[in-house]
């Protein structure tokens, strides 16, 4: 597993404490959905990964979801090249789940769009499998693997990743 840590990405900090949590009984998946960069999975395009990670928590900051969070909304962020961004992190809430929802799953984004680069690689389900084991071993997350339209109307995580999951988000 790689891990790309905030300072690393050049997170801003956070505008407000976080909620801590003890546990989840799992992770949500999510996606970017828009278009992605069709050849961003191209092992010389890594460079484009932070700025995006980046460009969403600038989003989520400034409210560009009709409702300004205090960080990027999710815990962790996968690129299509197995490596991990640190998020949140483990045992701080989420926000990317929806209203009422963040506190039973993780929030893990992967770096994936409906159009452009809309099918996951080997690598982006390797980084999605290295996230979930990660905020297990490290915040206490539970067995559930679901995706962010279980529980809350929206097509996230895409249809190609959400069969991933409902298959039993096994490594390829």
């Amino acid at each position: 597993m790689h891990l790309i840590t905030r300072s690393e990405w050049h997170a801003k900090e956070p505008t407000a404490s976080y909620v801590r949590l003890s546990s989840t009984r799992g992770v949500k998946i999510h996606y970017t959905g828009g278009k992605v960069l069709a050849d961003l999975a191209d092992p010389d395009n890594h460079d484009h990964c932070p700025g995006l990670v980046r460009g969403i928590q600038r989003m989520h900051m400034g409210g560009g979801r009709g409702e300004r969070y205090i960080d990027i909304g999710y815990n962790m962020v996968c690129c299509p090249h197995r490596k991990l961004f640190m998020g949140r992190g483990p045992h701080h809430l989420p926000a990317a789940n929806g209203a009422g929802l963040n506190s039973g799953h993780y929030a893990v984004l992967a770096l994936l769009g409906d159009s452009g680069f809309d099918e996951p690689n080997d690598d982006l389900l390797n980084g999605l499998v290295d996230a979930i084991e990660y905020l297990r071993e490290h915040g206490g997350a539970g067995d559930e693997v679901k995706g962010h339209r279980d529980g809350y109307q929206t097509s996230c995580p895409g249809d190609p990743l959400y069969r991933w999951v409902r298959d039993g988000a096994r490594r390829p």
